[in-house]
């Protein structure tokens, strides 16, 4: 039988525990967030009114928290482990769970979708989420402390800058549609491929030839990688080493060649942008970049 089928017959078993509409007053709002930043983001909020009862993990490297029923990765979270939670919202990305709607309706739980494309759309969809929950206040004391902080973070020239989502497969380009092209050009990070087109069958993220990467000529070269950082770190020496279009790379990158921490850059850091922008800053600027851990005020 087919996951997906499965999950719609544990969904469907299932769908008599889910929470009537009429939720007391009294009660915390049960969230199942598919978005770790969202999950971060509630952990600042007073208890008494919201609860996570799931959420997915950044990296299956990590383990899974606590008291919390763990749903897996955002790319393909456990629709199994989402019945068994029981929550009243379930917090998703538009753009990867926008087809999960017909598996939560049995549930009676409601699909809110975010857009996290950007940091601005970022902090929107957090504030959507905090009226629901009725923490508006709260979080928009939170929110409104990562603007003030990001607005006083940008570099003092463009940096051209080539950043790229590596792959043992392959190679994409991380574009201004996406959360971490669009902070980079907010910093006042130049892209050198922002005119070199490709399909993007993941979205914010446009593949990119060997031939396109020969016509950049990048002083910073950021890489983000959902895998081994050293791995890919090797991989990539490789290429810029060999006699090829990455060769000219080694000229160019004055200001270096960095594969990014995977705990702040495989996903969005949401209220923690200001420290994923310190460290990109601190990069561009020669300096060591030292960001705390996303989640760490848990």
């Amino acid at each position: 039988m087919r996951p997906l089928l499965l999950g719609l017959v544990a969904l469907g078993s299932l769908a008599a525990w889910a929470p009537s509409s009429a939720r007391a007053e009294a009660e915390p709002l049960r969230v199942a967030t598919l978005l770790p930043y969202v999950d971060d983001a509630l952990a600042r909020m007073p208890a008494p009114r919201v609860r996570v009862v799931a959420t997915v993990r950044r990296s299956m490297h990590e383990a899974a928290r606590a008291g919390v029923v763990d749903l897996g990765t955002p790319h393909a979270p456990s629709l199994e482990s989402l019945a068994v939670a029981r929550p009243d919202v379930v917090v998703g990305d538009v753009s990867m769970h926008a087809r999960l709607a017909e598996n939560v309706a049995p549930l009676g739980a409601e699909l809110l979708l975010l857009d996290s494309s950007s940091v601005a759309a970022t902090f929107e969809g957090l504030e959507r989420l905090a009226v629901q929950a009725g923490v508006a206040a709260e979080m928009q004391r939170e929110i409104d402390a990562s603007r003030a902080a990001l607005a006083q973070l940008a570099l003092d020239a463009p940096v051209p800058t080539l950043a790229l989502f590596g792959t043992a497969a392959r190679w994409l380009v991380v574009t201004e549609r996406s959360w971490l092209g669009d902070l980079l050009g907010a910093l006042r990070f130049d892209s050198v491929s922002k005119h070199a087109g490709g399909a993007e069958r993941i979205p914010g993220y446009a593949e990119i030839s060997d031939e396109q990467i020969a016509t950049t000529r990048p002083a910073l070269v950021l890489v983000v990688t959902h895998g081994d950082p050293r791995a890919i770190r090797a991989t990539l020496d490789a290429k810029i080493g060999a006699q090829g279009a990455w060769s000219g790379i080694a000229q160019s990158a004055v200001d270096g060649v960095h594969v990014l921490d995977p705990g702040l850059f495989t996903v969005n850091p949401g209220l923690a942008l200001p420290d994923a922008a310190r460290a990109l800053v601190a990069l561009a600027n020669g300096e060591t970049a030292t960001a705390p851990a996303v989640g760490a005020q848990r």
